[in-house]
């Protein structure tokens, strides 16, 4: 067995040890083979690909990412990762492998909901935090949370404009189709919630009550389905179980 080992070429050498290696990676590596794997050549990184983002460019994810041009796929990826973090417009980011040369960074960005007035418009998340963000050059076609908003730093100030702003990310993950027809939201004395709807809506104003909007949401979409060809001035939902249509007068 030895007289054999001592026979084989160099090339043969090299396959045994990507088959050894193979192996060991279809296995579950240890914790010692990846520090092993980064020393080899044929592990460098030559393409970093960027997905997820919407807002903010890819060359400046690579840029702020800063992977070094002698890394390997291989490296432990939590430095490149936390030095991504640090951008305003990023909620989450995982840098993995793809194939032997490739790294790509999935981002995860801080998405707009909103726009708030300050008196400026600018662009808010779900938590009221507000985006370095141009609503005109990143043509954000968002709804206008009503009143004028206090930011302190990047943060809404006003608890009412962050409820509204929280509310518009959970109604979109409910109904993408009405938030994207909602042209201002606001509060009624009362504390429901009024949206003022575009022209292309069904309905001109929706009232929706504070507990368990999404619900009352969908009853809305269930009554304005049963009126065709006649555009409802208002949907109110703040009655336990139904929903009042008022008509718009004919002109």
């Amino acid at each position: 067995m030895r007289a054999r080992l001592a026979r084989l070429t160099r090339r043969g050498r090299r396959r045994l040890f990507v088959v050894s290696t193979a192996g060991i990676l279809g296995g579950g590596a240890p914790l010692w083979v990846p520090q092993m794997l980064a020393t080899l050549p044929a592990f460098s990184v030559r393409e970093v690909v960027v997905v997820g983002t919407r807002y903010t460019p890819p060359d400046e994810i690579k840029r702020l990412a800063g992977i070094e041009v002698d890394a390997s796929v291989w490296d432990d990826p939590r430095i490149w990762e936390d030095r991504v973090r640090q951008h305003p417009m990023v909620r989450d980011v995982d840098v993995r492998r793809e194939g032997l040369r490739t790294l790509e960074i999935a981002v995860v960005e801080k998405r707009p909901v909103a726009l708030v007035v300050t008196p400026e418009l600018r662009p808010v998340n779900g938590e009221g935090r507000v985006l370095p963000l141009d609503p005109a050059e990143a043509h954000l076609d968002l709804p206008v949370i009503g009143g004028l908003a206090n930011v302190e730093g990047e943060v809404v100030a006003d608890a009412g404009v962050r409820e509204l702003a929280l509310l518009l990310e959970e109604l979109n993950r409910a109904n993408a189709e009405f938030v994207s027809v909602v042209s201002e939201v606001s509060r009624t004395p009362e504390g429901a919630y009024r949206f003022v709807m575009l022209p292309s809506a069904d309905a001109g104003v929706v009232l929706l009550p504070r507990e368990d909007p999404v619900l009352a949401l969908d009853r809305v979409s269930i009554a304005l389905g049963h009126i065709e060809d006649e555009r409802v001035a208002h949907a109110d939902a703040r009655f336990a179980g139904q929903v009042v249509l008022k008509r718009a007068e004919a002109r």
